[in-house]
C-alpha cells in the first residue's frame, strides 16, 4: 500500500477527536506506510493499523509489531505500549482507515469510478478496466477487496502513473456503502442492478435499494449516476440520486442488438464476446457506457472484449476430460442462480448436471427461494441430474423431478460425497457429452468446489473398485443429522487421497465414528474394514 503521513493521522485524528501524544506533531511530514497484517516484517516507517473481526483481533498482536520495530500504531483497545511507542486510540480503526483512505485520495486528481450491485460487480469491473485501458492506465479493486477495509486498501495502491481508478463496492448491511463513500469521492457511480440479496439483513427489495444507493453520498461535485433501466427499484434509485444532486444517466439492454449468443452490435460497432448467458449483456452495456463517457474509442473496445475471459469461480468454462464444466461457486443468489439454470438448460449437450449450494442471507424467504429453484428446474425438463448440498437442499429436490435424480439425501457438502456420485453419473450416462454447473455461495466451502473440479480431472475405471460400499457408506454420512464439520474433521481430506485412504481414515477415527449417529449398515460395513 501507498504511504500516508503523520499529518494526515493527526487530521483524522483530531477530526475523531482522538486523544494523542502532542509532541509527535513535530514529526508531521514523516511519511509512513499502513499495515493491517502483523506478520509483515516492521521497522520505524510503517504505522500498524490494527483491526479486530470475527475470529482475530489485531490489537492482540501490536506489541508483536513493537518487537520487531514499529513505533506508530493505531488501536481500538487500550494495549499497555512502551512509552516510546506513539499510539492513536479510537474505538472504530476501520473508520480511521476509511478517512485516510479519503485524505490520501485527495493527493490524486484522477476520476474514480465505484460499482455496485446486487450481481455482476466483478465483472462488471474487470470488463471497465478492459475498455478503458484501451485509453488509460487503469488501477482497479483486485479479488474481493470490495468492503470496508478492501476498498482503502485498494486506494493506498494509487500512484502517480494512473490515470484512472475503478473501484467495486460490495455491502450486506446498512450503512457500510455509507462509510465506503467517504474513501473513494467518486466522479461516477454504477449501480448495475437490485435484486433479493442480503435480505436477512435488509429485509425488503426497497431496502437493499436504499443500502446501495449509499454509494451516491460524498460524490464529487457534477458526478455522475449511472442506473441500469431494466433493473429492480429504479425510481428509489433515481430519487436517492437527484437528493445528491447526481447526474443521471440510464441505460437500457435495448441499446444493444443481439445477434447470436456471442455477438451484438452496439452504436452500429460489432462485438464478440466469449461470456455465457444473455445477462452479462448488461454487464457489457454497463462497461462500455462507462467506456463511452470517459472517451475511449468503442472499436478498440470491440477488438478487445472478444479476448476477455471470465474470473475464476465466475461463470468460469472449464473443458475436462469430455466435460464442460461451468464453475460459478461465488455468492449465490436467487437471480443469479436462475440465470445460471436458464443458461444450462439452453446449451446443446446431451447431459446435463446441477450441482447447487445454498443461497445464504436470504432469511427469512429461503425455503421459498430454494422451492423456486426446485420448480424451475422441473419446469425446464431437460436438466437430468441434480446435486443440491446444504441445509435447504431438500426443497430443491421438492421441486425438482429430475430424470436421474440419484441424491436424496445430499445434505452435507463434502467434495468426497460429491465426487463419487459424479463417478456414478460418469458411469450411468453413455455418452460423456456432459455439462456440469457448479453453484454455491459459501466461502469456506467454496474451496470444497475447487477440489472437486480437479477430482474430475482423475476419473478413470480403476477408481470404480470398492465404490459401492464406500459410496454407501459416505452417502449414510451424508444424512442430515451429521454436521459438516464432523464429517470433515473424520475425513479429513486432501488432494492425493485415493478410496484406501479413505478405508484407512474411516478405520483409524474409530473413536469419532462411535460418537457419531449412524446407521446399522454403516456400522457393519466400517467393522467389515
Amino acid at each position: 500500500m501507498g504511504k500516508t503521513c503523520l499529518k494526515d493521522i493527526i487530521k483524522v485524528a483530531k477530526e475523531l477527536k482522538v486523544d494523542y501524544l502532542k509532541n509527535i506533531e513535530k514529526e508531521e511530514n514523516k511519511e509512513l506506510y499502513i499495515s493491517t497484517d502483523s506478520r509483515e516484517d516492521f521497522n520505524n516507517d510503517k504505522i500498524f493499523l490494527a483491526i479486530k473481526g470475527e475470529k482475530f483481533n489485531g490489537n492482540d498482536f501490536a506489541l508483536d509489531c513493537y518487537n520487531k520495530g514499529c513505533r506508530y500504531f493505531i488501536l481500538s483497545e487500550n494495549v499497555k505500549m512502551p512509552e516510546d511507542a506513539k499510539v492513536f486510540y479510537y474505538y472504530d480503526t476501520i473508520i480511521f482507515f476509511i478517512k485516510l483512505a479519503r485524505e490520501y485520495r485527495r493527493r490524486f486528481d484522477i476520476p474514480i469510478i465505484a460499482i455496485t450491485g446486487s450481481c455482476g460487480k466483478t465483472t462488471t469491473k474487470e470488463l471497465t478496466a478492459l475498455f478503458l485501458s484501451t485509453k488509460y492506465k487503469v488501477l482497479k479493486t483486485e479479488g474481493n477487496l470490495n468492503n470496508e477495509i478492501g476498498v482503502p486498501k485498494t486506494i493506498f495502491n494509487l500512484d502517480k502513473t494512473f490515470q484512472i481508478a475503478i473501484i467495486e463496492a460490495g455491502m450486506n448491511h446498512k450503512n457500510e456503502l455509507l462509510r465506503i463513500s467517504e474513501a473513494i469521492e467518486s466522479d461516477l457511480i454504477l449501480i448495475n442492478n437490485i435484486e433479493e440479496v442480503h435480505l436477512s439483513n435488509l429485509g425488503s427489495i426497497k431496502n437493499i435499494a436504499l443500502a446501495k444507493s449509499e454509494l451516491f453520498n460524498n460524490a464529487k461535485k457534477n458526478a455522475i449516476a449511472i442506473i441500469n433501466k431494466n433493473s429492480n427499484q429504479v425510481e428509489t434509485l433515481i430519487k436517492e440520486a437527484k437528493k445528491k444532486n447526481l447526474n443521471i444517466i440510464e441505460i437500457d439492454i435495448k441499446d444493444i442488438i443481439k445477434i447470436d449468443n456471442q455477438t451484438f452490435e452496439y452504436k452500429g460497432i460489432i462485438f464478440k464476446h466469449n461470456l455465457i448467458g444473455d445477462f452479462n449483456l448488461n454487464n457489457i452495456l454497463s462497461a462500455l457506457k462507462i467506456a463511452e463517457i470517459y472517451n475511449t474509442d468503442l472499436k478498440e473496445c470491440s477488438k478487445i472484449l472478444i479476448n476477455y475471459k471470465s474470473p475464476k469461480n465466475r461463470m468460469q468454462i472449464i473443458n475436462i476430460n469430455e466435460c464442460i464444466i461451468i464453475n460459478d461457486c461465488y455468492n449465490s443468489n436467487p437471480s443469479a442462480l436462475k440465470n445460471m439454470i436458464n443458461y444450462l438448460s439452453k446449451r446443446k449437450e446431451n447431459k446435463k448436471i446441477a450441482v447447487i449450494g445454498d443461497m445464504l442471507e436470504i432469511e427469512p424467504k429461503s425455503e421459498f427461494y430454494h422451492r423456486e429453484i426446485g420448480d424451475l428446474i422441473n419446469s425446464l425438463n431437460n436438466i437430468n441430474v441434480v446435486i443440491a448440498c446444504g441445509n435447504y437442499s431438500k426443497y430443491i429436490y421438492n421441486g425438482a423431478n429430475t430424470k436421474l435424480n440419484i441424491l436424496n439425501n445430499a445434505i452435507n457438502q463434502n467434495e468426497i460425497f460429491i465426487y463419487h456420485r459424479l463417478l456414478y453419473i460418469k458411469k450411468s450416462f453413455e455418452s460423456l457429452n456432459i455439462v456440469l454447473t457448479i453453484h454455491s455461495n459459501i466461502d469456506y466451502k467454496r474451496e470444497y468446489y475447487n477440489k472437486l473440479i480437479d477430482k474430475f480431472k482423475e476419473l478413470d475405471d480403476d477408481k470404480f473398485n470398492d465404490l459401492k460400499i464406500q459410496d454407501k457408506i459416505l452417502e449414510d454420512l451424508g444424512i442430515e443429522e451429521i454436521d459438516f464439520q464432523k464429517l470433515d474433521n473424520l475425513l479429513q481430506f486432501d488432494d492425493n487421497i485415493s478410496t484406501s485412504d479413505v478405508i484407512k481414515l474411516l478405520k483409524s477415527k474409530k473413536d469419532v465414528i462411535e460418537s457419531m449417529q449412524l446407521s446399522p449398515f454403516t456400522k457393519r460395513n466400517i467393522k467389515k474394514l
